[in-house]
């Protein structure tokens, strides 16, 4: 009979690419790992992985497997669900994964809407960029991930639920001294002689941004390259340098006197999902989550930059 906890070992590896990883995800040394996995070999008389450099690359019995396997853990989550519907309390511990402008414009909203609610639930928050919360879903790391769509989900497509959640427009930031201030809209082409502040090691954001800026027609000059977005904006505010920033990461200026947000044309937005392990939504703990994010989107997402 298969053994289900060496099939999610399995699957896990398919995400995450090495033993090593696996074994510090389900908190097992490296060996333990390695010997599970041969054990399942072992049962099924076929190999399932093969060395491939320093990673491990599953063989085309591994990925028809682990292909199949998305199907059971789908029906192992609709049983968990059935069973906890059962109960009359919302109790446990939800993992949350997040990148950093949601932590600001959703998270905190979330996590006091659920101790108001649900005050036997807890959220337990690590902050990954997309592409890291897609692998950490997907290897059941968290119980639940926000994600957007400038990173490629199609392999991640057979382990996940995608749930829409709101749009996130771009928006330039500026001090309230700039001399472009009093711009009701800004073209990205009326932005050309200016000095940036970006973030060029957020890959994804990056590359949306440099995208836009080509087909405007220039390449940006970038003064400054800060992950901390609380820095880029202090900088923002002493000086003429400007940014773009995506609203969601906005909130803690947005009445601000030292800064004018100007609304892009045309917009540039993207698209931002909850992200589940297939069927997984119907357990009422992840349920409970997932509805508090839709419930504290910000009634006015967008409005500023499309009034």
């Amino acid at each position: 009979m298969l053994n289900l906890g060496r099939l999610k070992l399995l699957s896990e590896l398919s995400v995450l690419g090495t033993v090593s990883a696996v074994a510090e995800a389900v908190h097992l040394t490296r060996p333990a790992v390695s010997q599970q996995l041969g054990l399942l070999e072992r049962e099924l008389d076929v190999a399932l992985v093969e060395r491939s450099g320093r990673n491990v690359e599953l063989t085309p019995a591994g990925r028809r497997l682990v292909a199949r396997s998305s199907e059971l853990f789908r029906l192992v989550n609709d049983i968990e669900a059935e069973i906890a519907q059962g109960r009359q309390e919302i109790s446990g511990v939800i993992r949350l994964a997040s990148f950093g402008s949601a932590e600001v414009g959703l998270v905190p909203k979330c996590v006091q809407f659920i101790e108001q609610n649900h005050p036997q639930l807890a959220v337990s928050l690590i902050e990954l960029e997309p592409a890291e919360g897609l692998k950490a879903a997907a290897a059941n790391q968290v119980d639940v991930a926000i994600v957007d769509d400038m990173v490629d989900a199609e392999p991640f497509a057979e382990k996940l639920d995608f749930l829409p959640l709101c749009p996130d427009y771009f928006t330039v930031v500026m001090s309230s001294r700039h001399r472009l201030a009093d711009r009701k809209n800004l073209q990205l082409s009326d932005l050309s002689d200016e000095r940036w502040a970006l973030n060029l090691a957020a890959i994804s954001y990056h590359s949306f941004l440099m995208r836009a800026f080509h087909a405007a027609g220039f390449e940006p000059t970038v003064m400054s390259n800060c992950r901390n977005s609380a820095a880029t904006l202090e900088l923002v505010r002493a000086s003429s340098v400007i940014t773009v920033l995506p609203q969601l990461s906005l909130k803690q200026i947005m009445n601000d006197p030292d800064f004018t947000l100007v609304p892009i044309r045309p917009v540039l937005l993207r698209r931002i999902f909850t992200v589940v392990s297939k069927g997984a939504s119907r357990r009422p703990s992840v349920a409970a989550v997932v509805d508090a994010l839709q419930e504290v989107v910000p009634e006015d997402m967008g409005s500023m930059l499309l009034s």
